[in-house]
């Protein structure tokens, strides 16, 4: 048997190494293989398959997920980092069974104590990326199976809002000398997003407006002008909201050339390809392009940066 020390110390293994190495049984890798092209492995002349170490780290997420009830075609293109992601979220879930316990009873005073008890022990940060995001996920899927209804689905985001905005009041002003607006646009109740947003934007140093949902495209110009705002950020969380590229394009005409539009979840599916504006998928994509922002403006102004560096100290 191939000790798991054995293969650490490996950088290529044979077929039957993975099939032990992963639990797959060899009809369904090749199966894999074949329909999804989950992996490509190296084939010698006379049909020897060798993999890589990359591969087999790779098949073993894939098969945690398939165990968890994902379906091989809906995870096969993931990067390793996404299944990742899947499986720390189902684990999260698992932890957050008695929330969901609340929501079938309607509970609403036992779900505020439960959710609280993980703000509090987490703080907003980690509780916004680590709880709040799994769990709206997970709620968003049992209410399309029909497992939840929409009073539940209110009662939930009404807690978590009411968590998130005593956040944002705890967290110090931003420092850096970016401004960000964020908000959803008119005809988009769903805040959630663009309120996680604010709370991890606030938590990177930014200047942070939160307008709260549903802002016309002429006051969002109007702040991002009094504000003196670098970005503007939308969210929209729901697929249903069919007027998403509409109202983005009156928005973008609306602000000035100089301010950035960045657009973050499901709503704006079909609205990436307008010009002026930057899609951003997932919130570590947000994340990302906020560290991005801050380190070109401050490469940009020297005497900014040196000026800032007191103020984290």
């Amino acid at each position: 048997m191939l000790d798991d020390r054995d293969h650490d110390r490996q950088d290529t293994f044979s077929l039957s190494e993975v099939i032990e190495l992963t639990g797959i049984s060899k009809l369904v890798l090749h199966a894999w293989e074949r329909r999804y092209g989950t992996v490509m492995p190296q084939q010698s002349e006379t049909g020897r398959r060798t993999y890589s170490r990359e591969h087999v780290i790779k098949l073993r997420l894939m098969k945690a997920c398939t165990d968890l009830g994902y379906r091989i075609g809906k995870i096969a293109n993931l990067s390793v980092s996404e299944l990742q992601t899947i499986i720390l979220n189902q684990r999260t879930l698992d932890g957050l069974e008695p929330v969901f316990a609340t929501l079938d009873s309607l509970n609403s005073r036992e779900l505020d104590r439960l959710l609280s008890s993980h703000y509090f022990a987490l703080g907003p940060i980690a509780f916004s990326k680590d709880v709040v995001i799994p769990l709206m996920q997970e709620v968003g899927r049992r209410w399309a199976a029909g497992k939840l209804g929409v009073a539940a689905e209110h009662m939930v985001s009404a807690s978590i809002r009411s968590l998130l905005g005593h956040g944002m009041k705890m967290l110090a002003p931003g420092i850096q000398p970016i401004k960000i607006i964020l908000t959803t646009p008119e005809g988009e109740l769903h805040e959630l997003g663009a309120l996680i947003a604010a709370l991890l934007a606030q938590g990177q140093g930014l200047r942070t407006h939160y307008l709260g949902p549903q802002m016309p495209a002429g006051e969002i110009a109007a702040t991002a002008v009094k504000t003196q705002a670098n970005i503007v950020c939308l969210g929209s969380q729901s697929a249903r909201f069919h007027k998403g590229t509409r109202e983005v394009i009156k928005i973008r005409e609306a602000l000035p050339d100089c301010v950035e539009l960045w657009l973050g979840g499901h709503g704006f599916n079909e609205a990436d390809h307008i010009k002026g504006t930057r899609y951003l998928k997932t919130m570590e994509e947000f994340e990302a392009a906020v560290t991005r922002k801050i380190t070109e403006v401050l490469r940009s102004a020297p005497d900014i940066q040196e000026a800032a560096e007191p103020a984290r100290a």
